[in-house]
């Protein structure tokens, strides 16, 4: 049996693909032939991933369908990888790839995985403390790589940024170039949020993980994962806040060990996929109109979906204790938004719509949570961060960069008054300095309200209306990440009393 290598971070790109929901417009190719690609002497390949090849651990119980794959090595590339390193000077992580690769179900759930392992050989590591493990996983989210652009705008961006591109890369690699509609079928294939896995070996850290008190750490009972050692956490990093495991052999084999990390990446790749497919019904991009033949197969993926999630067992491993960790809160700051939910749509099944209403409610929900600060092996924990269920945890740098990209583009072609651009730009810097340090969902509001706010000032007849549901949606956000956010609602005062005076 196959044994991961020295100190090995993964990290899991999960992808929806939507346009095999739309079967009218047929956007996808044909081949590769997902989930099981051919891998003889003329294997099947993905343009600009690479070609299938099998598991060499071979099929696994719990997870039958992840036998084969396809390389990733052309969709995503390290810059000077062998000059890089991660941790504290005298316990160096010395990074190596160890793989790349790229799975598909064949219906909607795609997922690029990239390994990292430390050149043991070069500068073993032994005894590491849980501070000193969180440093690497942290440090290692900003190595610097390269996702091929089709337009050939291919810039260096630390791995964690790299999601949006990789789907972009494979949305392009996989459209069947004869469709018409490829635009739509473009905006249905989307990244879903990021997640890192840290594996250690028995001598790397001298730690029973899972009697371990501290907060901002949530084990998995021993007894759910075959004697494993399973700690789950939010690791805030530069690029925003990101869902991280630490797992170690323990007493299990190392074959159930395996099991454990194909069904903790399995089941956040399904989680994140479900929620943007509900996410594209909602945009009206799926079903609109509603037909016979994309009602039938959404109702089938969304049945064999929430049984996969739902399921208390897989292969011995307690998945129920594992989805536990993955929701693990403080607290329940309040109910989903119905806004945010989707109506049972025209034509699906009762019993399948009761299911995912179910399902919505319980993701939508809003937690306070335990956040992990790590720097250079200390660790502060902060306990007041509202993570929703989907889609909050963003590449916060590089969304700020977008939204600062807009409003400056905005204020270009505005003829507003020169204090008032001041100000925007003002707003937009101090926006800008708190994201780091606040919840990526709360930063995301103030950026998208933001955004409005430039656009309606650029507007060749702004309206004031627009002025007030853009400012007052920066200040309640404003107001909800505290203190560090008093300069933001300075200048929105400012800016309400020269956009909304009479």
């Amino acid at each position: 049996m196959w044994e991961a290598p020295s100190l090995l971070v993964t990290f899991q790109f999960p992808i929806a693909d939507a346009r095999r929901f739309v079967p009218r417009l047929d956007l996808c190719l044909p081949l590769p032939d997902w989930p099981e690609p051919d891998t003889s002497v003329n294997p099947q390949f993905v343009h600009h991933f690479g070609s299938a090849c099998e598991r060499i651990g071979g099929p696994d119980e719990a997870w039958p369908d992840e036998i084969k794959y396809c390389h990733a090595r052309g969709a995503l590339r390290f810059d000077r990888l062998e000059k890089r390193h991660a941790g504290l000077p005298d316990r160096m992580f010395r990074p190596r790839c160890a793989f790349r690769r790229l799975f598909c179900d064949g219906q909607a759930v795609v997922r690029v995985e990239i390994g990292i392992s430390n050149k043991h050989w070069v500068n073993p590591l032994e005894n590491l403390e849980i501070e000193e493990v969180l440093s690497i996983a942290r440090e290692t989210t900003e190595l610097p790589t390269l996702v091929p652009s089709i337009d050939g705008d291919s810039k260096p961006r630390p791995i964690l940024a790299q999601g949006k591109h990789i789907a972009r890369l494979y949305a392009h690699a996989s459209m069947n170039r004869a469709a018409t509609g490829q635009s739509v079928g473009l905006r249905l294939v989307e990244a879903g949020d990021p997640m890192i896995l840290v594996q250690l070996r028995p001598e790397e850290a001298n730690l029973d993980l899972a009697s371990r008190p501290a907060d901002g750490l949530t084990a998995v009972a021993r007894e759910s994962v075959k004697g494993a050692n399973a700690l789950f956490c939010r690791l805030n990093t530069r690029g925003g806040i990101v869902s991280a495991w630490i797992l170690q052999r323990g007493r299990a084999s190392v074959g159930q060990l395996r099991s454990l990390r194909l069904c903790l990446t399995r089941l956040h790749a399904e989680r994140e996929v479900l929620d943007l497919i509900l996410k594209q019904i909602h945009r009206k991009r799926l079903l609109a109109p509603p037909d016979e033949e994309s009602v039938n197969l959404l109702d089938l993926y969304f049945n064999e979906r929430i049984r996969i999630i739902n399921r208390d067992t897989w292969g011995g491993v307690k998945q129920s204790e594992i989805v536990a960790a993955f929701d693990a809160t403080q607290a329940m700051v309040r109910p989903a938004s119905q806004t945010q939910l989707i109506s049972r749509y025209e034509g699906s099944r009762r019993q399948v719509w009761k299911k995912i209403a179910a399902y919505q409610e319980q993701r939508r929900a809003t937690r306070l949570v335990y956040v992990l600060n790590v720097e250079k092996g200390w660790v502060m924990v902060d306990k007041q961060v509202n993570v929703g269920g989907t889609g909050n945890i963003v590449n916060v740098a590089e969304y700020m960069s977008n939204v600062t990209n807009t409003v400056n583009n905005n204020l270009a072609e505005s003829d507003a008054d020169m204090h008032v651009k001041m100000l925007i730009k003002e707003l937009t810097e101090q926006i800008d300095r708190v994201a780091p340090k606040a919840d990526p969902g709360q930063i995301k509001k103030m950026g998208k309200n933001l955004e409005a706010l430039s656009k309606e000032v650029a507007s060749d007849e702004p309206e004031r209306r627009w002025y007030e549901v853009s400012l007052e949606g920066i200040r309640e956000t404003a107001q909800a990440v505290g203190e560090i956010a008093t300069p933001i609602l300075n200048t929105v005062g400012k800016l309400s009393a020269l956009l909304l005076r009479v």
